[in-house]
């Protein structure tokens, strides 16, 4: 009976091998591998620049409300918060009596006193009555594969290998929780500071423990 039994398993085996989709086709290759099977999964990090236009009326340096409300309405539709950087078009100064550098000087100090910290950058095209405001913001996208949503190969699955989807989460987890993309590919230099104010909130702890433990004892 055993005999029986291992000489049908070996059949059963053969019959699947001849029915599988590389038996009909030997050039399907959807099934798991080593290659589709890989765990680890891409995050790209793309720089943007959004940009707004400060338009300004002829011989003015004055900025008008609606540019006003257009730096304000750019600055919350972009998520620019608090304390950001910033940096506004700084034209020439030659030939315009100051009136340039007065705007450039109306719209950094606009920026300046909400809270933002601003750098000039110099454009080699400059528009007449208009500056431009830059923001850089930093974008991080997963690996277009996991696009596809949770599918399973086609084929056999003796290879017992992970599927395609695996480690897709985790990296859609990592990119949605940073808080500044930027850091996943140019992180900040830790400041030694940060070490040591922990070091020394535990060294206290420990002389704080470490004495009343002796004062009780010599009770």
């Amino acid at each position: 009976m055993k005999r029986l039994n291992l000489i049908s398993l070996v059949a059963l085996s053969a019959l699947s091998v001849a029915c599988s989709p590389v038996a009909f086709d030997p050039s399907f290759n959807e099934t798991a591998s080593p290659q589709n099977a890989n765990l680890a999964k891409n995050i790209s990090v793309d720089k943007l620049t959004p940009t707004v236009i400060v338009e300004f009326e002829p011989g003015r340096a004055g900025m008008s409300d609606l540019s006003k409300g257009k730096i304000l309405g750019f600055l919350e539709a972009q998520g620019i918060g608090f304390g950001a950087d910033l940096e506004v078009e700084l034209p020439t100064f030659v030939g315009n009596s100051g009136l340039n550098e007065q705007r450039f000087g109306e719209v950094s100090e606009f920026l300046q006193d909400r809270g933002f910290k601003i750098s000039p950058v110099v454009t080699k095209e400059n528009s007449r009555d208009s500056l431009r405001v830059y923001s850089t913001k930093y974008v991080a996208t997963v690996d277009p594969d996991c696009e596809n949503g949770w599918y399973r190969p086609k084929g056999l699955g003796f290879e017992n290998l992970p599927l395609p989807n695996m480690g897709c989460s985790t990296a859609n987890a990592l990119a949605g929780m940073v808080d500044n993309p930027k850091d996943l590919i140019d992180p900040n230099n830790s400041s030694p500071a940060i070490g040591e104010r922990a070091a020394k909130a535990v060294e206290t702890y420990r002389a704080g423990a470490g004495g009343a433990s002796t004062s009780s004892e010599s009770n």
